[in-house]
């Protein structure tokens, strides 16, 4: 019976053991397991977006204003050309109108500052052309910019106290291929191309356009949280300046472009020099013309997206996202311009020699010149909408002090471990080891 007793005894002793052998193991798998989870949580280097509203004066931005029609028809029609491209070119005119006016020794054809403003104001005070500065586009010709050179500051919101331009349109002498009237504004920083075929909006004729303008800051995490580039200013061939994913998408495109087809595309910039030949070449000459038409076709192989050839994400890797943006949020309305009401000061004047809706001869005559308004001019208003403004900014999603005390709270409830008793365990193995190194040596 003793030794019956004892087996029962030993037997119920290693069943506790291997019970709580079990709970370990189990445990200790439980940490692995979530361990792992948190590790995988933190290297996938997730991001919060957090925003914040702030209310100060802000700097007036850049404003590009570029006539829908680049080039004035009447200066052109004394030219021998003239004719040749309205019938040859129609959706490629404008790329070949650089390289020929340069060829052709007529006087620059573009609209100047005097040519389709009427009247300027800003902050509610008289503004001239010196405050302008002429900006050459290859899609739009000669551009005009404002605020390119002062550092005007807004402290208030509203139309009254931002920029109004009234401008006209000219749609007499509009170029035959030119589908659209009126003037494309682009609103952007100083130090930044304005782009204002793809960044711009549409102004027509007939209308007044109200622009309220909000800014937004916009801060991303650099890598690895992120792939954006916190490079300041552009290492790329084509374009100077602050760093832009469009002028580097476009600077790689004519890369490539000088690559495949031997030439450079001057609807994109181009800093390399004479060493490369335009794409577009003078369409008065015949034998010339075909070649420019086959350079066409191979940039628009380049640049067509649908293609299988070349792909601007993926074949333009270096050309990511800014860390730092500063943008502006542009809201458009519009309503009718001039008012049924309205009389403009040339149409109440009267002396309207040589103004447009006049025969040569003919008296002033304030009906027509309200008909003419109605088709050939516009008003355009830029301004900040509110004075309070957007940063949008990236922050760690989880961060090392998030995984570090994830991972001790997966200790405590799973181990029962905390720093106190690591120190304990840790300290009772070092004295097991100094203990058992000086027995062997005594």
């Amino acid at each position: 019976p003793l030794f019956k007793n004892l087996n029962i005894k030993i037997d119920n002793h290693f069943r506790l053991r291997l019970f709580w052998l079990l709970v370990v193991l189990a445990c200790l798998g439980g940490f692995i397991f979530q361990f792992v989870l948190l590790i995988r949580k933190y290297l996938t280097y997730g991001v919060n977006t957090e925003t914040k509203l702030e209310f100060s004066e802000r700097p007036f931005p850049a404003v590009t204003i570029c006539h829908l029609n680049p080039w004035r028809a009447d200066s052109l029609n004394d030219s021998d050309y003239m004719s040749s491209m309205a019938v040859k070119l129609t959706s490629l005119a404008n790329k070949h109108l650089f390289a020929m006016i340069g060829q052709s020794g007529v006087e620059n054809p573009a609209y100047m500052y005097d040519d389709i403003v009427i009247s300027c104001t800003y902050n509610a005070k008289a503004c001239n052309g010196s405050e302008w500065k002429a900006f050459q586009d290859p899609d739009f010709g000669l551009c005009q910019q404002f605020n390119m050179d002062e550092k005007r500051v807004s402290s208030r919101a509203g139309p009254l106290y931002g920029l109004r331009v009234v401008m006209r349109t000219d749609q007499e002498n509009y170029l035959p291929w030119t589908e659209a009237s009126g003037v494309v504004v682009a609103i952007h920083n100083k130090s930044d191309p304005p782009f204002p075929d793809v960044l711009g909006y549409y102004a027509p004729p007939g209308t007044a356009s109200s622009m309220g303008v909000q800014y937004v800051m916009t801060s991303r995490k650099g890598p690895p949280y992120g792939t954006c580039t916190n490079q300041k200013e552009v290492s790329f061939a084509n374009y100077k300046g602050k760093y832009q994913t469009e002028a580097c998408f476009r600077s790689c495109l004519q890369t490539e472009i000088i690559k495949q087809c031997g030439c450079y595309d001057p609807s994109l910039s181009y800093l390399g020099g004479s060493s490369t030949p335009s794409c577009f070449v003078s369409a008065t000459d015949s034998s010339t013309f075909s070649k420019s038409a086959a350079n066409q076709a191979c940039i628009d192989n380049l640049s067509n997206t649908a293609s299988s050839g070349f792909n601007l994400i993926k074949d333009c890797p270096e050309c990511k996202q800014p860390c730092e943006v500063q943008s502006y949020s542009v809201t458009v309305s519009t309503a009718q311009w001039p008012s049924n009401e309205y009389k403009p000061a040339e149409c109440t004047s009267s002396n309207q020699t040589g103004k447009p809706w006049l025969a040569p001869g003919e008296p002033a005559n304030e009906m027509l010149c309200l008909a003419w308004y109605k088709i050939n001019t516009l008003m355009v208003e830029v301004y900040y909408e509110r004075m309070n403004y957007q940063i949008l900014s990236e922050s760690a999603a989880y961060t090392i002090v998030g995984l570090i005390s994830d991972i001790g709270g997966q200790i405590g409830l799973f181990l029962g471990m905390s720093i106190i008793s690591i120190i304990e365990f840790a300290t009772l193995i070092f004295l097991l080891f100094y203990y058992c190194c000086s027995h062997k040596q005594r």
